[in-house]
């Protein structure tokens, strides 16, 4: 009775926290949901994309293999840096203004799409392969990138609410210096989470850069 009550028990707290999280991260899901869209539409893009586009794929992701492997770990940790500190600092500046609230889902969504076709240019270029090297080589650094790209897009949405409260509401209870200081600071720790994923993405690409059976299909 005590093993089924303990069970029990377990299943509430599992529930009451999932419920929880739910609630309180109603806008991170929100995005989240653009950018699963997006991936989706990405995905289904590149069949209507032309040479010129996946070429610019390949530059701003490295999603050829041969090129990623035979790159520097300098040049693949500033190409991974650099393609999700793009979408930052649009958030970034998004965030700034009075209707950035409106704006800043098309960045999720914006970040999917490119995540859609670069999944798609590898399953098309490597098949079954491609889609193990995207999830060993690819996918964990996008995993935590994009998470930095919903999280300062979330906050981008806060503040660029609060400071149309602020002007169409007269809402001021809380200053604009502590505001943007906290979006600052904030924006800031998402900036080392983007460095981490980055070198998430040098490590996986390090470790499987002399699997050359994949890469030579």
């Amino acid at each position: 009775m005590n093993i089924i009550s303990l069970k029990k028990g377990l299943r509430k707290i599992r529930k009451i926290s999932i419920r929880t999280f739910l609630i309180n991260n109603k806008l991170l899901i929100f995005l989240s949901i653009f950018l699963l869209v997006g991936i989706f539409f990405g995905a289904i893009l590149l069949k209507y994309a032309d040479s010129g586009v996946i070429k610019l794929i390949n530059v701003l992701f490295l999603s050829d293999l041969k090129k990623r492997f035979s790159r520097t770990l300098l040049e693949v940790f500033v190409t991974s840096i650099s393609s999700t500190f793009i979408f930052v600092i649009l958030s970034f500046f998004i965030g700034l203004s009075t209707w950035g609230f409106v704006l800043a889902p098309l960045i999720p969504f914006a970040r999917g799409i490119c995540i859609g076709l670069t999944e798609s240019y590898l399953y098309s270029a490597y098949g079954v392969n491609g889609i193990i090297l995207h999830t060993v080589v690819f996918l964990p650094g996008i995993f935590v990138s994009s998470v930095a790209v919903l999280l300062m897009t979330r906050e981008a949405m806060k503040i660029s609410n609060h400071f149309s409260s602020m002007i169409f509401l007269k809402n001021r209870s809380e200053s604009v210096h502590n505001s943007v200081k906290l979006y600052l600071v904030r924006a800031g720790c998402i900036v080392i989470i983007v460095i981490i994923s980055s070198a998430i993405d040098l490590v996986s690409s390090l470790l499987f850069s002399r699997i050359s059976s994949f890469v030579t299909i």
